[in-house]
């Protein structure tokens, strides 16, 4: 990555279709050279160290003249109409193919002059962020109860999130909120958009003690309740 800033007020945080928030690092400009020899430059790319997998934007190519041809197997990348890339669809993501995944992967991490550490998974602070930004006190209440391990607390501050949350008009009557782990249980039922040999849907079950997140895939709705079933024996074991 090239010409790399810090992130500014909203680009300080990447959220997911969960609504979790990931933390942005930094802001700069990627080059990806494609198998074809076309060098894709992502302008604004957020350096984000949780992310497993590098994404790129579909909806951000479009208004710069990109457009995609998707197949069973993979994809065809044009700009203004002509071809220059070409991807495979693997594990239910479609992965553009480079002239070399190694060197792309250190351009990506390594050359962006940002080190990538391990996680301490210590960190109280990485658990507020985790479990959606609750209160120290809270975090505190899950390790006396023996829900997480011994947390460092040393890195803990408030964070920007935090303070933007709790800016409001008007006064808000508090929610009703679990004393102990099963007593609130928080669940939807999604459509999955994944292809027709997957499952259609996936719901998901969210403890509002704990705050744990669990998701079972389901091939029809009807599988809801044994769905539940297994969460709950499951969450029962950990108790």
């Amino acid at each position: 990555m090239q010409n790399l800033r810090k992130p500014m007020g909203s680009e300080q945080c990447i959220y997911s279709g969960s609504k979790m928030s990931s933390h942005v690092e930094a802001v700069g400009t990627c080059n990806l050279v494609l198998s074809s020899g076309f060098i894709l430059n992502l302008e604004k790319t957020f350096y984000v160290p949780s992310f497993s997998k590098n994404l790129i934007s579909i909806s951000q190519l479009a208004p710069l003249g990109f457009s995609f041809k998707f197949m069973d197997s993979g994809f065809t990348l044009l700009n203004k109409s002509k071809v220059i890339g070409f991807g495979e669809l693997r594990d239910g993501l479609y992965s553009i193919n480079l002239q070399n995944n190694d060197a792309a992967y250190n351009s990506m991490h390594v050359s962006s002059g940002l080190k990538r550490c391990v996680m301490n998974e210590d960190s109280s602070m990485l658990w507020h962020r985790r479990l959606g930004h609750i209160s120290i006190d809270r975090i505190k209440r899950l390790v006396n109860d023996g829900v997480l391990s011994t947390l460092d607390f040393a890195d803990f501050e408030t964070s920007v999130d935090c303070i933007k949350g709790k800016q409001t008009n008007k006064s808000k009557k508090g929610s009703k909120r679990s004393s102990n782990i099963l007593e609130i249980i928080h669940t939807d039922i999604c459509c999955s958009d994944m292809d027709a040999n997957s499952p259609r849907y996936f719901i998901t079950f969210i403890d509002d003690y704990s705050r744990y997140m669990y998701l079972y895939l389901l091939r029809s709705k009807d599988e809801a309740l044994d769905a539940f079933k297994i969460f709950k024996a499951k969450v029962e074991l950990q108790c």
